[in-house]
């Protein structure tokens, strides 16, 4: 599958970057902007949204807080995540608590569905038309659960692919994701052939020099995690000019966290909450 820009709505989040501790930004369909609801994320300058639930966080706890006064009334509801294809539908935010899944999908605006990454995707999703929204962490693993998603947004609240807005937000890009020979076939075979490419001696070494990361023997590829997420919603019936997608790279980028990056310098990785909000 090969992505032409023209396709989709394109964004990124560094270009306006402030020093602000989050970003919302809306939804499009048809290339045009909906109203009704917003995706966001932390940045790192907020701090580590890590979560467990045998843990406390207050750094957390309060951007949390923050974010449900921004828009009123609001209460967070999380999941402790797995790297699984689980996404739970809830009707009160307190049917989360103590379980693990890696999506939440409501038609409650009183609730903010919150997941965490750190270099793994986060995909926002929202209809314009039953108002069924909502978020999803996926990881390599987890690669599909946008699908398992979309279909709990139709099966449970009448959703229609051409209704949903999809946004894919910034997450570890292509330009930084090798893989083995083992995952590059896994993703080809199993989402799209244009999800890699062959990674070339030159540029192992360039990227080894300023990511230090054991990528071990044996040939390896660049993964893009966009074009396979882009092939699972064509897949289930979203229509490309219902989509955003963040250039961001995680990695790359410092404004975000990143488990590569920061990990490969000898640091803890920053975990960013991924969230949606009804206006």
């Amino acid at each position: 599958m090969m992505i032409r820009e023209k396709d989709f709505h394109t964004i990124s989040i560094k270009d306006a970057y402030n020093g602000e501790a989050y970003r919302v930004l809306p939804f499009y369909r048809n290339g045009r902007e909906v109203r009704g609801a917003r995706w966001g994320m932390t940045l790192k300058s907020a701090g580590s949204m890590r979560f467990r639930w045998n843990e406390q966080n207050p750094v957390r706890s309060q951007m949390l807080l923050e974010l449900c006064g921004r828009f009123g009334a609001k209460t967070a509801a999380a999941v402790q995540l797995d790297h699984t294809k689980d996404v739970l539908c809830i009707t009160e935010a307190d049917e989360t608590c103590g379980k693990i899944a890696d999506g939440i999908i409501t038609k409650n605006e009183r609730i903010i569905p919150v997941v965490t990454v750190a270099d793994c995707v986060p995909i926002f999703l929202f209809d314009h038309r039953t108002s069924a929204f909502g978020v999803v962490h996926s990881g390599w693993k987890g690669t599909g659960i946008a699908a398992v998603a979309i279909e709990k947004m139709l099966t449970h609240y009448g959703s229609k692919p051409d209704d949903i807005c999809v946004a894919i937000g910034p997450h570890i890009h292509s330009c930084c994701y090798l893989v083995s020979e083992e995952r590059a076939e896994y993703f080809r075979t199993t989402f799209s052939a244009g999800s890699v490419q062959p990674c070339q001696q030159e540029e192992r070494e360039a990227l080894s020099a300023t990511i230090r990361w054991n990528y071990g023997e044996g040939a390896l590829f660049r993964l893009s995690l966009l074009n396979a997420n882009l092939a699972v919603l064509k897949k289930a019936g979203i229509p490309d000019a219902n989509i955003t997608y963040a250039t961001d790279c995680t990695c790359c980028t410092p404004i975000f966290g990143s488990n590569r990056r920061e990990t490969s310098q000898g640091s803890e990785f920053t975990v960013q909450a991924a969230f949606t909000v009804r206006e």
